[in-house]
């Protein structure tokens, strides 16, 4: 037997290592590479990017909501609601403030949490209720 014999056996031998490794990865990284970010997160104390966004969306998103109950109770114009105005430069500052390490880790200026309040406040106009007298029944009327 010369070693072109064996070429059939050695290639199957190979293809099957490949499909069993591939299986191995398939079952052992969706169960040890959460584990592993956690205990890298815990050791280090550093959150990952995909974490640090979330928080900072999450509070662009709060602070939005409260652009918006401004603009409703009118205590806010719209012409107010661009990123260089210092009141939208405020509420970027108070974003920072509860995400500081979240904003910090990704680089992000007041400035750029500015833009992302305004372009996630919902300014476009709500009708105004009517409020109806309730009708009350004088002498010699039916209500």
């Amino acid at each position: 037997m010369t070693a072109a014999d064996f070429q059939p056996l050695i290639q199957a031998a190979f293809a099957l290592s490949g499909t069993v490794l591939a299986a191995l990865i398939a079952i052992y990284v969706p169960i040890y590479v959460p584990k592993a970010i956690a205990a890298f997160e815990k050791r280090t104390g550093i959150q990952l990017s995909d974490q640090q966004r979330a928080a900072v969306q999450d509070a662009v998103a709060t602070e939005a909501g409260i652009v918006e109950t401004k603009l409703q109770q009118g205590t806010l114009q719209l012409a107010q609601v661009t990123p260089t105005n210092p009141a939208m430069l405020e509420h970027a500052q108070a974003v920072l403030a509860r995400v500081p390490d979240s904003a910090n880790g990704q680089g992000t200026t007041a400035a750029a949490i500015a833009a992302m309040i305004v372009g996630k406040a919902d300014t476009t106009p709500k009708p105004t209720p009517i409020l109806l007298a309730p009708q009350t029944a004088t002498a010699g009327t039916k209500p």
